[in-house]
């Protein structure tokens, strides 16, 4: 698996070894990335490997530091102290096509009640304009 930032100053590789692929709806998800929920794939940090010089961390919470691209500001992943040995990669840094989805949903107290209701919302191939 390959990712990278937006700006591709900062690139990373993790084998396929994936232990969990998940959606997290926690408030702290929420607010550090500016979405309804967060999806990501956990790995074992021994098989995950990042270039760049730009890669900057924030301490979220006691559980959470945040690394990202100090210059265009993509999350690339995070770590816990609770999950020693992962590596918590946001999907949206991910290059590579993935041949599966996520397998759970986490945090579902703070889900938004609509979120369930996505899929059948109107779909445009394009934007609006």
């Amino acid at each position: 698996m390959k990712g990278s930032c937006n700006c591709k100053t900062i690139s990373f590789s993790s084998s396929q070894q994936i232990k969990a692929f998940v959606n997290c709806h926690c408030n702290l998800c929420r607010k550090m990335n500016g979405s309804s929920f967060s999806t990501y794939v956990v790995v074992p940090e021994n098989e995950f490997s990042i270039t760049g010089q730009s890669l900057s961390s924030f301490k979220v919470s006691e559980h959470a530091t945040k690394h990202f691209c100090t210059r265009c500001g993509t999350p690339i992943f995070n770590t816990n102290p609770k999950l020693a040995g992962l590596i918590i990669i946001h999907l949206g840094a991910i290059d590579s096509h993935l041949e599966i989805n996520p397998a759970v949903n986490i945090f579902c107290e703070s889900q938004l009640e609509w979120v369930d209701k996505i899929s059948g919302l109107k779909c445009f191939e394009q934007g609006l304009a």
